[in-house]
């Protein structure tokens, strides 16, 4: 596809809706390859990550460079592996897992087409947050590309899940992908109840999310280390809570927990090739359930793509008939 053409469908959306024409965009890749190194959370095994450009509407794809014949992983939804605490991808025997923290980071960015060359199944944990893959994917550069990125928009109010764990969705009155996470801590857990809403954009992901971190409670911490798992993270590393505040560690933020998991729900609801547009309300939700959500929105929202668009500036000439 031409950049001119592209550049003439996207004028044409003007005509039928100002606001919904500044939602288009060009899709991205990187400018050039990066290297990440690091150890996974769970498995304490040195992971090192080449982070390559792709092609227009090839998205995101992981690459088992350790595995014969280098299997690929679409990170699309219907890959998705349950594992807990975590999210992770699976095509046949090959896997790739903790990915949820690289996902929001790609996402945040709009870095919509990657290869994710990796020689472990696990991603690097770092600090448990997406700060440094934002560092080190803005060091790569985003490159504009010639291909416009699909968009997926709210159009009912529609829920999912059950009386203990939920997400509401809704349109968005001004068309922005926001999110809302309602935190209610369980047992063990020394915080108290938290709310965070957040509309993203690569800016305000950098400015109030990136830097979240994981937690849990020093109880399952001490469970994990018990399992044989964790051994090389120590609480320096991820927010351990107890009851006197997190352990040899301190908050980022006085709601840091609740803006985690909205960092989760960015790097979950990424598991598609479009951009949403409406708004999500969780209260209490996870992994399970944003993936559960993402699949209901394939089948319950509208798709705006460039067949869209083409239909509907062969209306507006038309009319200027």
């Amino acid at each position: 596809m031409e950049t001119s053409s592209v550049s003439l469908t996207i004028d044409a959306v003007a005509l039928f809706s100002g606001s919904l024409k500044e939602k288009f965009r060009f899709q991205n890749t990187i400018t050039q390859r990066v290297i990440v190194r690091g150890f996974g959370f769970w498995t304490g095994e040195d992971v090192c990550l080449d982070i390559r450009p792709a092609e227009p509407d090839t998205g995101i794809i992981f690459v088992r460079s350790d595995l014969m014949g280098s299997p690929r992983i679409p990170a699309l939804v219907e890959y998705r592996e349950e594992k807990p605490r975590q999210t992770s991808l699976a095509n046949g025997k090959a896997r790739v897992d903790m990915v949820e923290h690289l996902l929001a980071a790609l996402k945040a960015l709009r870095i919509d087409n990657c290869e994710i060359w990796t020689d472990r199944p696990e991603m690097p944990g770092f600090d448990g947050s997406s700060q440094p893959f934002i560092l080190v994917l803005k060091q790569a550069g985003i490159q504009t590309q010639p291909a416009i990125r699909k968009i997926r928009l709210v159009t009912r109010s529609f829920h999912v899940g059950n009386e203990t764990q939920r997400i509401n969705i809704m349109p968005s009155r001004y068309g922005l992908n926001s999110y809302q996470y309602t935190l209610v801590p369980g047992e063990g857990y020394a915080i108290e109840q938290q709310e965070y809403q957040f509309d993203l954009s690569p800016q305000t992901f950098c400015d109030e999310i990136m830097s979240c971190r994981t937690f849990l409670s020093k109880r399952e911490a001490d469970y994990l280390l018990d399992k044989g798992l964790c051994r090389r993270v120590t609480p320096r590393d991820v927010l351990v809570l107890t009851e006197g505040g997190p352990l040899d560690n301190t908050f980022r933020f006085s709601d840091e927990c609740a803006r985690h998991k909205i960092l989760d729900m960015v790097g979950d609801f990424s598991l598609t090739d479009c951009d949403w547009v409406g708004t999500f309300e969780s209260w209490r939700g996870g992994h399970s359930l944003n993936a559960e959500c993402v699949k209901q929105l394939l089948e319950n929202t509208m798709l705006l793509d460039e067949s869209f668009l083409s239909k509907r500036m062969d209306m507006m000439f038309d009319r200027a008939a």
